[in-house]
């Protein structure tokens, strides 16, 4: 049976950068998905593939699926970590 592909998002520190470990460690082909790739390059020492993308681009977002699907054919599934937020100070 082929290993589940797993996209997370906000992968680069914190629960993120948890569950990418997890999941890889659980034998899942994991994809870390992440604005800045340069603050990365511990996860993919440990065999985590690493994705540009920004989640409040849409040409980013289908960029990064169309990677994928072309390298794995599917995506299983999706944790979407990454936060996004909009602060207003008056």
């Amino acid at each position: 049976m082929a290993q589940k592909v797993v996209l997370v998002t906000g992968a680069s520190s914190g629960i993120g950068e948890a569950t990418t470990l997890k999941l890889k460690n659980l034998g899942y082909t994991v994809y870390g998905a992440v604005r800045r790739i340069d603050r990365m390059q511990h996860l993919a020492k440990d065999g985590i593939h690493i994705l540009a993308m920004d989640v409040t681009d849409d040409d980013s977002i289908q960029a990064g699926i169309e990677k994928i699907s072309a390298e794995t054919g599917r995506i299983d599934a999706l944790v979407n970590n990454a936060g996004y937020g909009h602060h207003l100070f008056e």
